[in-house]
């Protein structure tokens, strides 16, 4: 096990749930920061991580996940307080040391956005670069499970039923709509 231990915030959420579980499978010590205890915090605890419950939007808590902590990958779920969120986790960075900070953004975070989320995402990404902690911004077009959406969703579209599935739309760039628009023509 490695000496150094990396923070998972949003760690029940998916992109955190698959981080903690490839860093625990290359031999870090991981601290999975979830909002409260359930069954995916206890299926964290399977995976050996150490389990914290605790809220970014108290600062308290962001010191207390920090501390002892090496690096962390930082994920606020798509929710109103992502910049108090990430001053708050920023600062607790700042005071723990961390060597960096992965911050997952949005491909569209840009200053003159029309969408608040995405507008959000490029404040947040200005307060870690602020900040002085180490960062890197993560803006992924699409997550893998996306795909896999958009191709049941052309196969369903296309007339070939996938048995107990009930859709409504997809995230489609091939149809001139960009990640998170959806596209069908005959939903079941």
């Amino acid at each position: 096990m490695s000496a150094e231990k990396f923070l998972v915030t949003g760690a029940t959420g998916r992109t955190g749930r698959d981080t903690v579980q490839r860093l625990v499978e290359k031999g870090h010590a991981v601290r999975a920061l979830v909002h409260k205890e359930d069954a995916r915090s206890e299926a964290l605890r399977g995976t050996g991580a150490e389990v914290v419950v605790g809220d970014l939007l108290d600062h308290d808590d962001a010191i207390r996940a920090t501390a002892g902590t090496s690096a962390a990958y930082f994920c606020y779920p798509v929710r109103p307080g992502l910049i108090q969120a990430t001053a708050y986790f920023a600062d607790a960075a700042k005071r723990a040391g961390l060597a960096a900070v992965v911050n997952l953004s949005q491909i569209s975070a840009r200053e003159n956005s029309k969408s608040h989320a995405a507008h959000d995402h490029w404040i947040a990404e200005r307060v870690f670069d602020w900040s002085g902690v180490p960062v890197v911004h993560l803006r992924p077009t699409f997550f893998a499970q996306w795909l896999a959406l958009s191709l049941f969703a052309r196969d369903h579209c296309r007339g070939r039923h996938h048995r107990s599935t009930v859709w409504r739309g997809t995230p489609r760039s091939d149809r001139g709509g960009g990640p998170g628009s959806a596209h069908c023509s005959h939903p079941r």
